[in-house]
């Protein structure tokens, strides 16, 4: 199977009810995963872009949360996979972070990053994770 070109990760951490944090579950993160599908199958892009939902990617209060990345083939090949994940998410530059995302937003995002390949800047945040 060949490597996608960029993959998402969609933050859709649900938190318990009573808690007093901020999740992007709350804030429509499964809607915004579903839209990132959509507008990839609608673009025909799902060859170069894979779509998965993640955990908590540490950025609660700009949900709902979106990280995008061009995994590299075999970059820290030699290490055990666990370790070699942490390494990739540190030392990956072409690595975006998008937040405070609604469903409006996923087109204008597949347009500019994935096929004119420049981030859209207007829902960026820091990529400091």
């Amino acid at each position: 199977m060949k490597s996608p070109q960029y993959r998402v990760f969609v933050c859709t951490k649900q938190r318990s009810a009573n808690g007093t944090e901020d999740c992007c579950y709350n804030t429509g993160a499964l809607e915004i995963y579903q839209a990132f599908q959509a507008e990839i199958q609608r673009q025909q892009l799902g060859d170069r872009i894979e779509v998965r939902r993640s955990g908590c990617l540490d950025r609660c209060e700009a949900g709902a949360v979106a990280f995008v990345y061009q995994p590299r083939r075999n970059e820290f090949a030699w290490l055990p996979t666990k370790l070699r994940l942490k390494l990739q998410r540190f030392f990956t530059p072409q690595r975006c972070l998008y937040g405070h995302l609604t469903r409006a937003d996923v087109p204008a995002i597949v347009e500019s990053h994935f096929v004119r390949g420049h981030a859209l800047k207007r829902c960026q945040i820091s990529t400091h994770l």
